[in-house]
């Protein structure tokens, strides 16, 4: 995989880069501490120590692949966000699946809807359609523009990468609007958290909008 990425700059303060090993473990905290606020995280009661272990396995991935991305304030030098892409086709480690078994639902949803994609779309190798697997920022850094920049730039890092497509998996109605409006991403195929079941649970029902669902959005890199 190209290890391509995007030219540092500079915005209000705030360095958008690539992520680099030494962004590993605080990227990885970003990561679990944002995903607190996270619908299915919070129903399932997931807490930011039990989401650690897998966040920085995925920093690490992200890292090795050259498919994240950093925000980092110039005053403090702390990473104020990250993002994350991956390959449609790429396999998930099977010790995820053993070692993060409390997050199994959430690895349920997004493959029942990533795999409908695959299937509708025929694809059968990697490097047509890449994944906007995760964005977050730190709390410190809710309601500024960090987010959107970091999702905007890895648009950027897709096209480097030359990918055709691009998808991602918005679960909360915020980020929804968000992508949609702002980057014309095109709902694709969805399921509603109180609708799905995991071994036999309705394992969301206390998400107290019962019209949330989990969305999957697609956007062509080619125009």
């Amino acid at each position: 995989m190209s290890l391509v990425g995007i030219k540092p700059f500079i915005v209000e303060g705030v360095l958008y880069r690539n992520m680099e090993i030494h962004d590993i473990h605080a990227a990885a905290e970003c990561f679990a501490n944002s995903f607190q606020r996270e619908p299915m995280v919070q129903s399932l009661g997931i807490t930011a120590g039990e989401f650690m272990p897998f966040a920085e396995q995925c920093c690490e991935q992200a890292t090795q692949d050259g498919m994240g991305l950093v925000a980092v304030d110039e005053l403090t030098n702390k990473i104020a966000g990250f993002t994350i892409l991956q390959d449609a086709l790429a396999e998930m480690p099977e010790d995820i699946f053993v070692n993060h078994r409390n997050m199994l639902p959430i690895f349920e949803i997004l493959e029942q809807l990533q795999n409908k994609y695959i299937a509708e779309k025929e694809l059968t190798q990697q490097g047509e359609v890449v994944v906007s697997f995760v964005t977050g920022v730190n709390e410190e850094y809710q309601g500024t523009k960090i987010a959107f920049f970091l999702f905007g730039q890895s648009l950027e890092l897709a096209k480097s990468k030359g990918y055709k497509n691009k998808i991602t998996l918005v679960t909360g109605r915020l980020s929804q609007n968000g992508v949609r409006r702002r980057y014309s991403f095109t709902p694709y195929a969805s399921v509603f958290y109180h609708d799905f079941q995991f071994e036999g649970k309705h394992v969301f029902k206390s998400i107290d909008d019962k019209n949330l669902s989990c969305v999957l959005m697609e956007k062509c890199l080619l125009n």
